[in-house]
């Protein structure tokens, strides 16, 4: 039996296949197990195409498709890149019986996906910057607080300042705290821009 024929888009990857070109039918069972049979991967757009059948090997199964978004993470041991898929939360699901079908919606997401926009404070690529990061993750967890801005201005690098000043529930008087204590020219001008908007301008 022949793998599956998949037009792949510039910048896919095949990094797993066992997607055959055979359809569920008496005698095809082993074709239709094992935890996936086909992983498309795009470290561009930052997502991961992951088919399975499920059950495996009943043949009243069918095919089911997720689409995951991960972040990158540098392992400097290797001098590559490790990706931390989100399973938890696929962004996109699709089931089907049809292998047809299957290959259809393939490759139409692998044309339209849209690219992932990482949340983490990285200093490079994959390369997170840990105080920056926690501080984002106590504004998610308990907002904006007078506490966590002082913090920010002593500690925080350009990326998190902007990231606060950026917040739709920051008020002037954070805004003004950067304008003035920003660690960069650019922070610091990026904040007085926002006091002299209309929202923010007296």
């Amino acid at each position: 039996m022949h793998l599956q024929p998949l037009r792949i888009e510039a910048s896919w990857e095949v990094t797993y296949n066992q997607l055959y070109e055979v359809d569920p039918i008496a005698g095809n069972e082993p074709y239709f197990e094992g935890s996936s049979l086909l992983m498309l991967q795009n470290n561009t757009r930052l997502k991961l195409i992951d088919v399975q059948w499920r059950p495996e090997q009943d043949l009243q199964g069918a095919y089911q498709l997720q689409v995951l978004n991960f972040v990158e993470i540098f392992n400097s041991k290797t001098n590559e890149f490790d990706i931390e898929p989100n399973w938890e939360h696929p962004f996109l699901t699709f089931s089907t019986k049809s292998r047809l079908k299957l290959v259809a919606e393939l490759e139409e997401l692998m044309r339209t996906l849209p690219c992932f926009q990482d949340p983490r404070m990285t200093i490079n690529r994959g390369v997170v910057d840990e105080i920056s990061e926690a501080y984002r993750l106590q504004l998610l967890e308990n907002g904006i607080s007078n506490e966590l801005v002082e913090k920010v201005i002593a500690n925080g690098q350009a990326n998190i300042q902007n990231y606060i000043v950026d917040q739709q529930a920051v008020t002037r008087e954070i805004i003004a705290k950067f304008a003035e204590n920003g660690i960069s020219k650019k922070v610091r001008n990026i904040a007085q821009q926002k006091l002299n908007s209309k929202q923010f301008k007296v």
